[in-house]
């Protein structure tokens, strides 16, 4: 009996490399484990910090008359395309465009319905009332700033109607094509090329703005791909869906010829809508299949692009 123990507790090579093995193992599961814990409690705590803070807001806005400044809350600026957000760089441009007084504030905290970007009227602190999602932000401006009877003057019934199914078609179809080809597949791509390295700055300091930029880079790139599955266009193949997105920009293309902007010789909010999603392909430094159809086939959307950026963002690019 002696005998086996002092055999079996005997020290090898291979039991060395064994146990080392092991150790290693252990060592990096808990360290994966206690980073996935740091995130969760930290993404936990701002949640429950915005439940609190945001509970009481509302999306009614003041009188128009006591409207002094909407407080444009979004991800910070990148170089190239001034936003990584089409929705923010729609609501910007629109901002700009009917000359509504605002200041940009950049943050990676999300709305209470998990939306950027979003804003506030007036203040930029607590109390004042929360607006998520660009549609419904720029919905509730327009009738607040009369740009609906503005509007109203300068476009028929007809291309109203049509600015709201391109609006649609762009936001729900074009730019999610857009958004698999970024982020599903060249996640890393886009973020050398795009994101500064303090871009995480805002959301913590140290070890938490490592983690939360490498776990950011993960999720984007999963969620996206995953995504694939769940919309009609994903289940076929990456160049039928760009082909789609093909038809999109030629049929925008076809509608605007000539013109100086979508409907005329005035900007309106499609303008915006329009100026918002196609920079990204356009601006942002990668291959994407679209940029390069536009630049052989519709030649008039990038010029029509530049146009807008020229005369609403010339100085703040």
């Amino acid at each position: 009996m002696r005998t086996h123990c002092s055999q079996s507790l005997q020290t090898t090579p291979s039991n060395i490399m064994m146990a080392s093995s092991n150790y290693r193992g252990t060592l990096l599961a808990s360290i994966g484990i206690s980073a996935g814990l740091l995130l969760f409690g930290h993404c936990y705590s701002l949640r429950q910090h915005n439940k609190r803070r945001f509970r009481s807001a509302t999306t009614t806005l003041q009188p128009p008359d006591t409207i002094h400044k909407v407080y444009l809350f979004s991800f910070p600026a990148v170089m190239h395309v001034h936003n990584i957000s089409p929705f923010a760089l729609k609501l910007e441009s629109f901002l700009r465009l009917w000359n509504i007084p605002y200041e940009s504030i950049p943050t990676f905290k999300f709305s209470r319905k998990g939306q950027v970007p979003y804003v506030r009227i007036n203040s930029p602190e607590r109390g004042a009332a929360e607006i998520p999602d660009s549609n419904v932000i720029i919905s509730l401006l327009r009738k607040r700033f009369g740009i609906d009877k503005k509007e109203n003057k300068i476009l028929t019934l007809e291309q109203r109607v049509v600015a709201h199914a391109v609006t649609r078609m762009l936001e729900e179809h074009t730019t999610q094509i857009g958004f698999y080809y970024r982020y599903g597949l060249h996640m890393k791509e886009f973020c050398r090329v795009l994101i500064p390295s303090d871009w995480f700055v805002l959301a913590g300091k140290g070890v938490k703005t490592w983690l939360i930029s490498k776990m950011w880079v993960r999720i984007m790139q999963s969620a996206f791909i995953k995504k694939k599955k769940w919309v009609s266009y994903g289940r076929h193949s990456d160049d039928e869906q760009w082909s789609f997105s093909f038809q999109d920009l030629q049929a925008l293309s076809d509608y605007l010829g000539e013109k100086k902007y979508f409907f005329g010789e005035e900007a309106t909010t499609i303008d915006c809508t329009l100026f918002g999603h196609l920079a990204q392909f356009l601006y942002i430094p990668m291959d994407f299949p679209q940029k390069e159809y536009m630049y052989e086939h519709c030649q008039n959307l990038v010029r029509y692009v530049d146009r807008f950026k020229e005369r609403y963002w010339k100085e703040d690019w």
